[in-house]
């Protein structure tokens, strides 16, 4: 792929792209957020497990 066939590809991303909406972007933040917050929560998890399985601090 060349660099004009790179450049009408993107030409046309950006033709085609929208603004998402309000309700989407808000879903989409709700989605990550949560996500975060579980990955926190596991990784929490597996620390305390990890620190009680071997005898304190």
């Amino acid at each position: 792929m060349g660099i004009k066939e790179f450049a009408k590809s993107v030409l046309t991303v950006f033709r085609v792209s929208q603004k998402p909406s309000r309700e989407t972007y808000t879903t989409f933040a709700r989605i990550t957020l949560i996500g975060v917050l579980l990955l926190g929560a596991i990784s929490f998890l597996v620390r305390f497990l990890m620190i009680a399985l071997q005898g304190g601090v």
